[in-house]
């Protein structure tokens, strides 16, 4: 009976935690490092294509950097920001063959998740910029980079029928052993009854037989 009271008190627990969890909003978009102005040649992209991951990647790791992360908060920014380059295969065997890379922010409020956004997209620009300006690179031969598919704050999809299904399930369980519980105990009760049932008939033939019967 202790485990089916546990089962039970942890599904009304996560149920009730899950009514007072704000929601999770997303903003996310595809960031893509196009070749400069200069480079309008027909083969241009398969031959500085090379180049163009490895300036993504480059850019990827200064965002998540904790001196950039410090100053996107400095700046505003409160939600989490995640930038990662896009796998075109599968994490085991990862194939980053494109110079593109999804920017993920993420917080309770949507005002946060937009404005953490507009910070974090602000600040790659800059890094972007200021790396090739360091390196003595004119604007015309610069790379750039492009923000598309941007979805805007949004809330996390299926968060709440995962965590419902989860709710079903622990219920069934409970509901399950609650039922072998009362099963077990009503043929035990259903037992008990018989046996003292069989013990009042046998007082009772015992009563009504005379005096030196066997």
């Amino acid at each position: 009976m202790g485990a089916v009271v546990a089962v039970v008190l942890v599904t009304a627990g996560v149920g009730y935690d899950f009514k007072r969890t704000p929601p999770t909003y997303l903003e996310s978009a595809t960031v893509v490092f196009s070749l400069p102005r200069s480079q309008d040649g027909p083969n241009a992209y398969l031959e500085f294509a090379p180049s163009l991951i490895t300036s993504s990647e480059a850019m990827t790791q200064s965002l998540l950097s904790p001196r950039v992360q410090r100053q996107i908060r400095e700046a505003g920014g409160t939600a989490s920001v995640s930038l990662a380059l896009v796998n075109l295969y599968d994490e085991e065997y990862p194939n980053y063959g494109v110079p593109f890379a999804t920017l993920t922010v993420a917080a309770p409020s949507a005002a946060n998740v937009r404005r953490t956004f507009v910070v974090a997209v602000r600040r790659l620009e800059r890094l972007l910029a200021g790396s090739q300006e360091s390196m003595g690179v004119v604007r015309r031969d610069r790379i750039s980079d492009q923000i598309v598919g941007d979805t805007g704050p949004v809330i996390e999809a299926g968060s709440a029928k995962r965590v419902f299904a989860g709710l079903g399930a622990l219920a069934l369980v409970a509901i399950s052993a609650l039922w072998n519980y009362l099963g077990r105990r009503s043929a035990s009760q259903a037992r008990a009854d018989a046996s003292y049932h069989d013990d009042m008939v046998r007082n009772l033939h015992n009563e009504r037989r005379p005096v030196g019967a066997r």
